[in-house]
């Protein structure tokens, strides 16, 4: 019985490595290996926003036993995610059965819709493998692969402006921020804040957060903060570190942080005004009374209907400091319009066409404007600021223009006058008149009172005599 069992035993395991080695003839050796095949095996996000960049991490395997080597990827773009930089990214070698990850950065379209989309991918490479010895080496098909990628539109926040976008030391400024909601969900519960790392610009009668309820689609709000910067600020550029927290789609609180600059400016303020002036000459005070100092200061008289500078125009002051001050002289010749007395060729000639008697009315319409006139001189002063940009500034400064007052007879006759031939008139001027006549009058009654002294006294006299007489 047992040795029954043994014999059974025995044809068993014969009959087992017969088939074993019929298989064994059947199946290539080992050492024919196969070929290499690059496949995608995963692509990390592959969730994307609308308007956001980002960069996709791409795992490549080698599905055979050969080596894939000069492994490149070359991607397609479509209608609503594009592809930041090359479209062609090289992965060098992959070993058998080994896998290797690269990295591709892709945009989304502000107003991609969600959905999936794909991006086209083609992949290029050699395998390499032994064979007696000897390295082989084979270009393999070029190889189309589809990268599904979602887009969902949610909660997109966007900081659309800045108002002003430059500041000045030592001066509080209303400053904006245009807070926008650009993405297809309203925003509930926002916390926006901003800080300026140096502590130069701080906001005041307020901390620097604001709290909004809410946004809607599309639409924008406004926050304000009263802010200030440091007197001793220097000019330049200055990055405001934004931050925005808010309440998403999924009820979860999410947050966003960006950067954005804000200018310093390095110009200043003068003040202008009149020193003194004479019928030729005017003497200017200009001072610095901003907070940063003005370099290569240069002031000049610019065309203006008024006036006109004789000889130069320009002074060249050099540099002002803060609270600085000096005076600048210039020239000038008054071209604006005269009244008689002291008018030019031109109106002299015109006024021989009128009548005497025009020419009368004109004069004393214009008697009020011929003893003063009030003038504003135009002063352009030209500096360097603290940033190294050349600004330029208009002043306006009134003068006061003193003339001589018109005591002039004038005569005409013969041919071509005022006047028909043979007659012959004056204008005399009403002032002197009026002195003369005042003339006439102090000395008539000097006269009369040395009379009536003179009378009184003579009967003072009368009146002793006889009372001496009596007694």
């Amino acid at each position: 019985m047992i040795r029954e069992l043994c014999r059974n035993n025995m044809k068993t395991v014969l009959a087992l490595c017969c088939i074993v080695a019929v298989l064994a003839c059947l199946v290539a050796p080992i050492s024919a290996g196969t070929d290499a095949t690059v496949v995608i095996a995963n692509v990390k996000p592959i969730e994307l926003l609308p308007g956001e960049t980002k960069t996709l991490t791409v795992t490549l395997q080698n599905g055979g036993s050969y080596d894939a080597k000069h492994v490149t990827l070359n991607f397609q773009e479509n209608q609503y995610i594009s592809v930041v930089g090359s479209s062609s990214v090289y992965a060098g070698s992959i070993n058998g059965w080994s896998s290797k990850d690269v990295t591709v950065t892709v945009h989304v379209a502000k107003g991609a819709p969600s959905g999936s989309y794909a991006i086209t991918a083609t992949c290029s490479f050699d395998q390499y493998y032994s064979e007696g010895g000897t390295v082989v080496s084979e270009t393999m098909p070029e190889v189309a692969y589809s990268i599904m990628l979602s887009v969902a539109q949610g909660a997109i926040i966007d900081i659309a402006e800045i108002v002003p976008t430059e500041l000045k030391p030592g001066e509080l400024t209303a400053l904006q921020f245009t807070i926008a909601n650009i993405g297809s969900y309203p925003l509930e519960d926002i916390v926006f804040s901003w800080t300026e790392a140096n502590g130069v610009i701080l906001p005041v009668n307020s901390d620097n957060t604001k709290h909004i309820s809410h946004i809607g689609v599309g639409e924008s709000v406004v926050v304000e903060y009263l802010v200030a910067v440091d007197v001793g600020a220097d000019a330049g550029l200055y990055q405001l570190d934004l931050t925005l927290e808010f309440e998403d789609e999924s009820g979860g609180s999410s947050s966003m942080s960006t950067t954005a600059g804000i200018i310093i400016g390095g110009g200043t303020t003068f003040d202008i005004t009149l020193s003194e002036s004479s019928d030729s000459q005017v003497s200017l005070y200009v001072a610095n009374t901003g907070n940063n100092p003005a370099y290569s200061v240069t002031v000049k008289i610019p065309e203006q209907d008024q006036f006109r500078a004789q000889g130069s125009s320009a002074s060249i002051v050099g540099n002002l400091d803060t609270g600085d001050y000096t005076i600048v002289s210039f020239d000038l010749t008054s071209t604006g319009p005269s009244a008689f007395g002291v008018q030019g060729p031109a109106e002299e000639a015109q006024m021989g066409e009128i009548s005497w008697e025009d020419r009368e009315r004109l004069r004393t319409e214009l008697q009020p404007r011929n003893s003063s006139m009030s003038n504003n001189l135009l002063v352009t002063i030209e500096y360097t600021d603290a940033t190294g940009v050349r600004q330029s500034v208009e002043k306006v400064v009134p003068v006061q223009l003193q003339t001589a007052s018109s005591d002039t007879t004038i005569t005409a006759a013969g041919p071509g006058g005022r006047y028909p031939p043979g007659q012959q008139q004056s204008a005399v001027n009403i002032t002197t008149v009026i002195g003369a006549l005042a003339l006439v009058a102090i000395i008539c009654a000097g006269v009369l009172f040395y009379r009536y002294k003179k009378r009184k006294a003579k009967n003072a006299m009368l009146t002793g005599s006889v009372e001496g007489k009596i007694e």
